[in-house]
């Protein structure tokens, strides 16, 4: 007797090929708008780091394998291997993750095919004004709080 997959089982290449396409137009966008104001500014990139963790997650979910968003502190990026992206200059940012995720001057939230992480937070801070992004380790959901 054969057993049928469940169409509803998964995502497919193309979902998930959509899913990064909208993701990077988004990122794209917020990073060419270079808002003048620093809430503006921090607000923007925060949305830009919560977008790529999501992304981590739904790429970890997806191909069934561990994906690590990584910050590297000194250089002031963030992303997933291959896709680095640069904070506004002048931002500051802190990172607090697992000690077996830090690696020299960055670190990284390790995300799971269960949907689980690592877990951690992120602080962006700019002329005064920071925003903070926890990643929940349980359930793998970032939460922007400014």
């Amino acid at each position: 007797m054969k057993h049928r997959a469940d169409p509803s089982a998964g995502f497919t290449l193309l979902e998930l090929l959509v899913v990064m396409g909208i993701m990077g137009l988004v990122l794209a966008t917020a990073i060419a708008a270079r808002p003048r104001t620093a809430v503006a500014r921090v607000a923007v990139a925060a949305r830009g780091v919560v977008a790529m963790l999501q992304l981590a997650r739904t790429q970890a979910m997806s191909s069934n394998a561990d994906t690590i968003f990584r910050i590297d502190t000194q250089a002031r990026q963030f992303g997933m291997a291959g896709s680095m992206h640069a904070l506004p200059r002048g931002m500051g940012v802190a990172l607090t993750v697992a000690e077996t995720e830090l690696k020299g001057d960055s670190g990284g939230l390790r995300f799971y095919p269960d949907g689980q992480s690592s877990g951690g937070e992120i602080v962006l801070a700019l002329d005064g004004r920071s925003a903070r992004i926890t990643v929940n380790w349980l359930t793998g959901e970032a939460q922007l709080s400014q």
